[in-house]
């Protein structure tokens, strides 16, 4: 059996990463987190929002994923995400301004929608910042 699996990860947009890996683990929408590696049983589940890590020559490696669908079988995991980027596609400022935006957005919410928006916004910004190692997505 083969020491490692081939790691996938696309949107509708691009390609985001292709390689061999030793270990994949991904959040889903309602089971938590699946931990993958070689010769894993077959299984599609559904995506959730968070940090998809992978481990690639003894070093673990953060990606974005926000909603999709995975497909793993024995030999390859392949991530259908809605959106989805490596930590070096990631632009802190923007990051960084998103969850500046967000927490305005949370203080000045007025219904329970706008609250949710809000929240969802400064997740996925907290994710972002996060998955690239700024101090601001820890405590996540």
């Amino acid at each position: 059996m083969s020491q490692t699996i081939k790691l996938e990860v696309v949107t509708p947009e691009r390609p985001v990463f292709s390689a061999e890996v030793a270990e994949v683990q991904f959040p889903t929408a309602s089971r938590g987190y699946y931990g993958i590696l070689p010769g894993h049983t077959p299984l599609m589940t559904e995506v959730g929002d968070g940090l998809l890590y992978y481990v690639q020559d003894g070093q673990r490696h953060w990606i974005t994923v926000f909603g999709g669908f995975a497909e793993v079988g024995p030999d390859r995991v392949t991530i259908l995400a809605r959106e989805s980027e490596t930590a070096d596609m990631i632009d802190l400022e923007r990051a960084e301004a998103s969850r500046r935006r967000a927490l305005q957005l949370l203080k000045e919410a007025q219904t329970e929608q706008d609250l949710t928006k809000a929240q969802a916004k400064l997740d996925a910004s907290l994710i972002r910042l996060q998955a690239a190692g700024h101090p601001a997505g820890h405590g996540f």
